[in-house]
């Protein structure tokens, strides 16, 4: 199932959704995405490449095909906390399957465990960004509890991008979470 972030339908989400968009993020909607996209989409200007890592960070953004994925990982009431941003640098839209992104983190006692993004009304769908478009969602981490790193595979989650091979973006726990050099070692 694909699903396009076209003018008109961003337009219907914010008005069917602006008062869940709060809230859908950490719930691990694609509502979010929508409502960001949208807000990009009508009332700035288009996206440029390397704007995520402006804004985030190089080392906490990978290119994947047209798209600029950055991350940014916090914990909020002992919960971990993923913000993912999206732009797409090219002038066609571009697929996005967040659900296919693998998450593996590493506890206390040095044991890999795998992390999953929580999504109890399974809507983390496959879509489009829309050319020069940018979003973000929030999602909430399952299984995240006591981890000192991170380590994010985003590979697989630009179909449109199947020769990328983007290196991992992984984060270490300090006195919050940061960029990390090197994958699981």
């Amino acid at each position: 199932m694909r699903e396009d972030l076209s003018f008109a339908r961003v337009a219907r989400v914010i008005v069917a959704s602006s008062s869940l968009a709060g809230i859908s993020g950490v719930m691990g909607c694609h509502v979010g995405m929508a409502f960001a996209v949208a807000g990009s989409a009508l009332d700035q200007p288009p996206y440029r490449a390397e704007a995520i890592a402006a804004e985030l960070g190089p080392s906490s953004v990978r290119t994947i095909g047209c798209l600029d994925v950055g991350l940014a990982i916090y914990e909020r009431d002992h919960r971990e906390l993923v913000d993912v941003h999206v732009g797409n640098r090219c002038g066609h839209p571009e697929s996005l399957d967040l659900g296919k992104l693998a998450i593996q983190g590493v506890d206390t006692a040095g044991r890999p465990r795998l992390i999953t993004l929580h999504d109890p009304r399974n809507e983390i769908i496959p879509l489009h960004v829309g050319a020069a478009e940018k979003g973000r969602e929030r999602f909430r981490m399952e299984n995240a509890h006591d981890l000192t790193r991170l380590c994010f595979d985003l590979e697989a989650i630009a179909p449109d991008a199947p020769a990328a091979r983007p290196a991992p973006l992984c984060f270490e726990r300090h006195t919050g979470w940061l960029p990390a050099r090197g994958g699981l070692t």
